[in-house]
């Protein structure tokens, strides 16, 4: 530990001697901020209205869903300012208020291209796997029609990035929760990553 903080005293002294220094930061990267969710979508929609048991809430026909029994993609619109080196999606349950949370690897400070789309796949039993960036414009997703029973409960998502340079956005969670149930595709899959 000694030796750490010579070696630390000596480099103050060296820096002081040379008059200035001139810190360089990366012009490619531009702290995030504004971060706007606009809109977001499952590959699952219901076939028909379906009740949630826990609420009794009534979701229509065509509601994106998350099917808890089968890999869901998701799909997120934001408006962002400035780069985003990491993306973040929170998924938190309406009625439990668990979470489950994960961050995209990273992205190489993807700059505002507004809107900006982003997908992440959530798992069986609503764990989230994986995020990935999609383009900087809005990219539609395949939407399979599902037949489900009854809703399960629902999930609330919640977004935020980072830039480069280790600035983090604000947080941004979805007004509606999605409804979350398990589906009866009729034999259709879910989209391959």
């Amino acid at each position: 530990m000694k030796r750490l903080l010579m070696a630390a005293v000596g480099l103050t002294g060296v820096l002081a001697s040379c008059g200035g220094v001139e810190v360089i930061i990366d012009p490619g990267i531009v702290p995030v901020s504004n971060l706007r969710l606009l809109s977001y979508t499952s590959q699952y929609t219901l076939a028909n209205d379906a009740v949630d048991t826990k609420s009794g809430t009534v979701y229509s026909k065509g509601t994106p869903i998350i099917c808890n029994n089968l890999n869901t993609r998701l799909s997120v619109d934001v408006t962002f300012n400035g780069t985003i080196n990491q993306f973040g999606a929170r998924l938190e349950g309406r009625d439990t208020g668990m979470t489950k949370t994960i961050y995209s690897n990273a992205l190489g400070n993807v700059p505002s291209g507004n809107p900006s789309t982003f997908e992440f796949v959530v798992g069986p039993n609503t764990a989230p796997l994986s995020v990935q960036p999609r383009g900087l414009s809005a990219q539609a997703i395949v939407v399979t029609p599902v037949n489900t029973i009854s809703v399960q409960g629902a999930s609330f998502v919640t977004v935020q990035a980072q830039s480069g340079d280790g600035t983090v956005s604000n947080s941004v969670s979805s007004v509606q929760a999605l409804p979350i149930a398990n589906c009866n595709t009729g034999g259709a899959q879910p989209l391959s990553n």
